[in-house]
């Protein structure tokens, strides 16, 4: 009966504060993960530009689910919490229990198949990303996105799988002598937890980081070859020998001079039998001896060849700067990403395979801590997986600010954006080259 005081209640001893502050931060939560899973929606639903974009079709979808977490899953458990009672009665909570096993499920599964069509997009060639994913394809990954969790949610949870040799246990934990208070109480035997665990996490969390970490070595391979080809394009070393080679051009032109000098001597023997004739001679060595100048401003022309190169020193000094920037970036938001889901949901399914090999001893805040932490991913998903993307940052400013004009694309033909081979497949917020977003 000690463990039952322990798991009874997951809010019993917060004070009225307590309840207040908890209350208030529940709320926000489930308020930003609405209003961030409906924007995303209208946005798509709007902009043709978004909608001709395969990857925003599991981001919709995506959406809905994390939509549906936060309007049928997280209210009735904030107010169990607050109230620190269960007053739907029974069948609610298994209906309750399975809506949140298969919309969570279903959650993640999107994240997972968001990951493989960026894999796809960016570490093969477009046409193999037109074959891998057809509309078809598309369909049958969303369908089982939605499909899939209904083995691990209703049809166990309904038909008692689930509680098979904990059924005492459970009953338990429904009712609380002490304060006559009831509870949607939510337990699972070994083999529920592991392959619930398998199927909704463990599987689609490798998955990601298989995906995730190919592109990030795809995206780094692409970068290096791109900047490999500007330097053979680019040669900067072989203008500086151009430079000398104008020197001795300069020297061959000097010596010019010393025949009209050897002529000269040649015309002063000459001069004595026929002295009219230096006079002839006299114009005509005048006449070679400024040749010697047009050369000096030729020189001089060529010398400031080497200077129209420094901006383009500079040009491609920041050009690298600005993809060492960029893939930079690129590792972190593929950190942000991994990161948060892993923040989000592992503790829970961790806790989840363990908790029924220890005797079911884990505190009731800490199961419900870790509950609410896999829910606050569905209000991040919209800021992970949208917000980072410049083409629905524009779409959303122009939602919310009533169609200003400001926002909106100058042309579609008209743009020219320099991208690598990662966007050619069309997947925008997938990790690009020049830019993670686009």
């Amino acid at each position: 009966m000690e463990e039952l005081d322990v798991n009874v209640s997951s809010s019993e001893g917060f004070g009225v504060a307590g309840k207040i502050l908890l209350l208030s931060f529940i709320s926000a939560v489930i308020l930003m993960a609405i209003l961030g899973n409906l924007l995303v929606m209208v946005a798509v639903c709007r902009d043709r530009q978004l909608r001709k974009i395969k990857t925003n079709y599991f981001i919709v979808s995506l959406a809905f689910a994390d939509l549906l977490v936060s309007v049928l899953v997280m209210p009735f458990g904030a107010i169990e919490l607050v109230q620190d009672n269960w007053v739907y009665g029974e069948m609610f909570c298994l209906v309750r229990t399975s809506l949140d096993v298969l919309l969570t499920t279903a959650s993640i599964l999107h994240l997972c198949c968001i990951s493989l069509d960026r894999y796809y997009a960016i570490c093969c060639q477009p046409l193999v990303y037109r074959n891998k994913m057809t509309p078809l394809r598309i369909a049958v990954m969303l369908g089982g996105c939605w499909v899939i969790p209904t083995f691990i949610s209703f049809l166990p949870i309904m038909q008692g799988w689930n509680s098979i040799g904990i059924i005492d246990l459970i009953q338990q934990r429904q009712f609380n002598k002490a304060s006559n208070s009831t509870y949607c109480i939510f337990m699972v035997n070994k083999p529920y937890a592991i392959t619930c665990s398998v199927v909704a996490f463990y599987i689609p969390f490798l998955l990601m980081v298989l995906a995730y970490h190919r592109i990030y070595v795809t995206a780094r391979a692409h970068a290096r070859q791109i900047r490999l080809l500007q330097r053979a394009g680019n040669p900067q070393e072989p203008r500086e020998p151009r430079q000398n080679l104008q020197e001795p051009r300069h020297k061959l032109q000097e010596p010019r001079q010393h025949p009209q000098e050897s002529q000269q001597h040649l015309q002063e023997p000459r001069q004595k039998v026929q002295e009219p004739r230096q006079h002839l001679q006299e114009p005509r060595q005048n006449f070679q001896e400024p040749r010697q100048h047009p050369q000096e401003p030729r020189q001089n022309f060529q010398e400031p060849r080497q200077h129209p190169q420094e901006p383009r020193q500079n040009f491609q000094d920041q050009h690298s700067s600005h993809r060492m920037k960029t893939e930079t970036k690129a590792a972190k938001t593929l950190c942000i990403i991994m990161g948060c889901f892993c923040l989000c949901w592992a503790p829970f399914f961790v806790t989840n395979i363990v908790d029924p090999f220890i005797n079911y001893t884990v505190p009731g805040k800490l199961w419900t801590a870790f509950l609410w932490l896999g829910y606050i991913n569905s209000g991040l998903n919209p800021f992970l997986y949208a917000f980072l993307n410049k083409a629905f940052r524009r779409a959303f400013l122009i939602i919310l600010c009533c169609g200003d004009e400001r926002y909106r694309r100058p042309s579609v033909l008209g743009q020219s954006v320099p991208c690598s081979t990662t966007t050619i497949n069309g997947s925008t917020h997938v990790l690009r080259v020049n830019s993670w977003k686009c």
